[in-house]
């Protein structure tokens, strides 16, 4: 599939590159690695990176000045394109928050080749010309290889540190394991390491907080509950709309929320697993998203996701559904919970 995509790619001369709503460190360090490369070593094509939403944290990034923030569907539009890329993400609902049966039946009516480089459960996936996933624990890991392993393409500047961001926050900070891939996720960090990235500029640069952040895990802590074997919390509705009144977005809840995911929620009394709920109105008016984290190993959350119109990984997943407040959102969750034990 490789070769598939690299042909692709030297037939292309109007090239889009995306990732996935709600950007994270290693959707947009995929993004600007491989976007960044190819406008290097094709200078003769026009090589676009093209997101709907803007993450936070994350404009220290080489190239990230290049990133186009807009609709997905108006960046398809802007000139004849012949190949598209989605990276980090299996289907199109995932790169568009509310038009991805439009950006899928644009690119089959206008014969828009496609690929995807991604490292998710395969549940979900649309139908793609090249579909490229090697069950990596980091998508900038299969794009890393793709840009300078099999092309053997000059790297621009910054590549190393780019890609040491994007693998760094995947791994959670080298702690987790996916399959048989371990190896390969600290064989790729030495390479890094040799070619000038840093492993504590990484984590230093993922790791900056500000009042507001800080406000998300207190409310977090205060809602912190349990259920048997697993720990749930949630953002009120209240502290929503207050955040939203304040002039703050709901993009910037993320830190917060990531945070309290990935350091806390599956390392409280001796509880390896849980999910936190929160409105989400990005979706529309009575739609809550929910996060799942897990132990490797102790449970496979992207089931319970997937039953709740999302997905994922097997120790960390999403979803998003509809409910009246936050009450019933948890209620819900739990309900789904109870049925695919």
């Amino acid at each position: 599939m490789e070769q598939k995509l690299k042909d692709l790619i030297d037939q292309s001369d109007q090239i889009l590159i995306t990732s996935h709503i709600s950007p994270d460190p290693d959707a947009v360090s995929s993004l600007l690695l491989l976007g960044t490369t190819l406008k290097l070593n094709y200078p003769q094509k026009d090589v676009r990176m093209v997101l709907e939403e803007e993450p936070v944290n994350l404009d220290f990034l080489a190239g990230y000045q290049d990133i186009e923030f807009k609709p997905l569907v108006e960046g398809l539009k802007d000139v004849p394109l012949q190949l598209f890329i989605l990276l980090d993400g299996n289907n199109y609902e995932r790169c568009s928050r509310h038009d991805g049966a439009q950006v899928r039946n644009f690119l089959a009516n206008n014969n828009i080749k496609t690929a995807v480089i991604d490292h998710h459960e395969l549940a979900d996936k649309d139908n793609v010309d090249v579909f490229i996933n090697n069950s990596s624990l980091a998508t900038v890991q299969d794009v890393y290889d793709f840009c300078f392993h099999l092309l053997e393409l000059k790297p621009p500047e910054g590549a190393a540190q780019t890609a040491m961001i994007g693998l760094y926050a995947d791994s959670g900070g080298f702690a987790y394991s996916k399959g048989d891939n371990t190896d390969k996720v600290f064989d790729m960090a030495k390479e890094l390491v040799i070619k000038g990235a840093s492993v504590e500029q990484a984590k230093n640069l993922l790791s900056r907080y500000n009042d507001a952040d800080i406000k998300v895990l207190s409310e977090l802590f205060t809602n912190l509950s349990n259920n048997q074997d697993y720990t749930y919390s949630y953002l009120s509705d209240q502290f929503i709309a207050d955040w939203l009144g304040a002039g703050l977005t709901q993009p910037q809840l993320k830190i917060g929320i990531g945070t309290f995911l990935d350091e806390y929620l599956r390392n409280i009394d001796g509880r390896q697993w849980g999910f936190l709920v929160f409105k989400n109105t990005l979706e529309g008016e009575n739609s809550y998203s929910v996060s799942f984290r897990s132990v490797n190993g102790i449970k496979d959350v992207a089931v319970i996701a997937r039953q709740l119109n999302g997905g994922g990984h097997k120790p960390a997943a999403g979803g998003k559904f509809e409910a009246q407040n936050v009450d019933e959102a948890i209620q819900k969750v739990q309900q789904t919970i109870a049925q695919t034990d």
